[in-house]
């Protein structure tokens, strides 16, 4: 799709006019310095710092149309503002916006903002406007449902199967470090981390961190004490949520770190499929 920057300018030009002070726009200014960037920045501060529906459908507005530009732009502002308002910390907002957000961008581009689309990302992401209501719709299916199915005759003999869902092991989980710390992710020996933990992380895990190593080890040593599984099925979502900090190198790393670890652990075949931690973005 071609998009002409004059257009570009007069849509933020007409958002700016109601949510920021006027600006008069210069091509050239846009091209060499990122004008709409700038622009953009003010949208999504409005947007942050008032909360209005209004305000948020129309920087989702400014975001797509710079997308057809540069999405680095709105890559730049989103994680200006998120270092801005200390949203997370600046390592936080720059790995989590770069390592997401080309995909949302991606969906934002796609959706038909001023129909509904926008307040219903607005009110996902922000709290901002309100809930929209469901909208009814046709539901077809590949091929007629099938009639007259009998069961397979149950054979009298009963297994057991382990199910395991939602591993989460962090691999990098430290006994004693922060667990109540300013990150998705805690229990971990980050560069700030303070010498003193508040709440020092447990050898079996703290509520704000993932599983240690030993919690997953000890698990599938437990198991056949107390059931004697024929094989086991693994529902997704292996590695930890350190989402700003993962990429297709490392999700692969910790997949075959936790499959060893269930070979190892386990006398039976394991079935995995993959979750939405296996995928990017989450």
């Amino acid at each position: 799709m071609r998009i002409r920057v004059p257009t570009v300018i007069l849509s933020l030009v007409v958002a700016s006019a109601v949510y920021a002070a006027p600006v008069t726009p210069n091509p050239s200014h846009l091209e060499k310095r990122g004008w709409a960037a700038d622009q953009l920045e003010k949208l999504f501060t409005k947007a942050i710092s008032t909360l209005e529906c209004g305000a948020c459908v129309a920087a989702l507005v400014g975001a797509k149309d710079i997308a057809y530009l540069n999405k680095n732009w709105v890559l730049s502002a989103v994680t200006g503002l998120c270092k801005q308002f200390k949203i997370m910390p600046e390592d936080v907002c720059t790995g989590l916006v770069y390592s997401q957000g080309p995909v949302l961008i991606n969906a934002v581009m796609q959706a038909n903002l001023l129909s509904g689309d926008g307040k219903i990302i607005c009110h996902q992401i922000l709290g901002a406007c309100p809930a929209q209501g469901v909208t009814s719709g046709a539901l077809s299916f590949p091929k007629p449902k099938p009639v007259n199915i009998q069961p397979p005759t149950h054979s009298g003999n009963l297994i057991d199967v382990l199910h395991l869902s939602d591993w989460h092991v962090d691999n990098e989980y430290v006994v004693g470090a922060e667990g109540d710390c300013n990150r998705p992710l805690c229990c971990r020996k980050y560069a700030d981390s303070p010498l003193n933990p508040k709440r020092p992380a447990s050898t079996w895990g703290d509520y704000k961190c993932d599983s240690p190593i030993k919690l997953g080890v000890d698990l599938l040593k437990f198991v056949p004490k107390v059931a004697n599984i024929s094989f086991s099925i693994l529902t997704g979502d292996v590695p930890p949520h350190d989402i700003w900090l993962q990429t297709k190198e490392s999700v692969v790393i910790v997949e075959e770190i936790a499959y060893n670890t269930m070979q190892e652990g386990l006398a039976t075949k394991v079935y995995p499929t993959v979750g939405n931690h296996e995928t990017g973005p989450v």
